[in-house]
């Protein structure tokens, strides 16, 4: 936290930006990737997990071939 302080550090956590300056001035950004994962996705460690326990599981993969045109 300390190094963040003295390097005038901003961050922008909804953007996924940090901002620093350096002691002449200049400005330095870190901008981060917004990866959106569709909520419908099992995380591994829950379906780890799952499988300890006895459940069954499929693994499916699906591609849509028809885009609806707006």
């Amino acid at each position: 936290m300390d190094w963040l302080g003295i390097n005038r550090a901003q961050t922008d956590y909804f953007a996924k930006i940090i901002t620093l300056y350096g002691p002449d001035g200049r400005k330095i950004m870190f901008r981060g990737e917004r990866n959106v994962i569709p909520n419908c996705i099992i995380p591994v460690m829950t379906t780890r997990m799952m499988l300890k326990k006895g459940c069954e599981a499929y693994l499916a993969y699906v591609i849509e071939t028809k885009k609806e045109e707006i």
